[in-house]
């Protein structure tokens, strides 16, 4: 099994572990799990607008599995993962408990979750600074992958780019 499907699998695991904590505090077990899924897997389809900033519309499925995104542009854009997100959300769902309904707190809560699982998991996965999970730091830095990674996830990053020369 490839280790994007059991990055995928992982990410959905915790997706569902999410959505059970969520149907605990709301007892809307179908909306919990379903917003806390797209809060934690559907988060990736961010990959296609880094995937499509460097390739164009022209889709290789090797490119994109491999990343290779990354490798030709050396940005991370990455626009839905992001800390923000987390405390925007958990603030619509917590802050704002007397003024919306509960339908809408069990989906912001869902959504926060998912995606908070998904970053604490991509963090440890990726072992890339839990910083560069902020949008707001990938823009300081104009998302410029040399500044928002370790030394050694950078210099990787410049060998496999030197044994790939076909993608630039």
């Amino acid at each position: 099994m490839s280790a994007l499907i059991l990055h995928i699998i992982f990410h959905f695991l915790l997706s569902l572990l999410a959505g059970v904590i969520v149907w605990k505090l709301f007892n809307h077990p179908l909306l919990s799990v379903l917003s806390a899924i797209i809060g934690g897997v559907f988060v990736d389809f961010d990959h296609f607008f880094d995937y499509f900033i460097a390739f164009g519309l022209k889709f290789n499925l090797s490119y994109f599995i491999n990343g290779y995104q990354f490798l030709k542009t050396d940005k991370l854009y990455l626009l839905f993962h992001g800390w923000e997100y987390v405390v925007i959300l958990l603030i619509l769902a917590l802050v704002l408990k007397n003024r919306t309904s509960r339908t809408a707190r069990t989906i912001w809560l869902g959504l926060a979750l998912g995606l908070l699982f998904h970053l604490i998991a991509d963090v440890n996965l990726n072992k890339i600074p839990a910083s560069t999970y902020f949008i707001s730091y990938r823009a300081v830095n104009n998302f410029d992958l040399k500044k928002l990674v370790t030394p050694e996830h950078w210099e990787r990053h410049l060998i496999l780019k030197k044994d790939l020369p076909y993608i630039n």
